[in-house]
């Protein structure tokens, strides 16, 4: 049986490599189907995203997720909360005060994590 404990660090173990730029760790956790959209309303793919920092073109500086809620259905966990990242995105530094939903899910290989969806937070 997973635990919240569980999704959290995995959550925590994600955003340590986007900031450490370990493409290979990242790579091993994300699910081949990912789709990851951005605050802007853009979607990526696994592969367009790892592209995306791969190239440079989006660095994560630091993340702090705070409120995190994590409820399972099967073998799908969703995971909401506020996330404080600081980024540089083509080049151009970035603060962003965001509200998420994401979802992993259990595969063979374990947990992966397979969507992102957020909004900036409401002033």
């Amino acid at each position: 049986m997973s635990s919240d404990k569980e999704i959290l660090g995995l959550e925590d173990k994600r955003f340590g490599a986007m900031i450490a730029r370990d493409f290979t760790a990242l790579a091993d956790m994300v699910h081949e189907e990912l789709l990851y959209t951005h605050s802007s309303g853009l979607t990526d793919t696994k592969a367009s995203w790892l592209e995306s920092m791969k190239s440079g073109k989006t660095k994560y500086k630091s993340a702090s997720c705070s409120e995190r809620q994590v409820r399972f259905f099967g073998d799908v966990a969703l995971v909401r909360g506020k996330a404080a990242i600081e980024a540089e995105i083509n080049g151009q530094p970035r603060s962003l005060k965001l509200l998420f939903l994401n979802a992993w899910t259990r595969t063979p290989q374990g947990w992966k994590f397979v969507a992102w969806q957020s909004c900036p937070q409401p002033a």
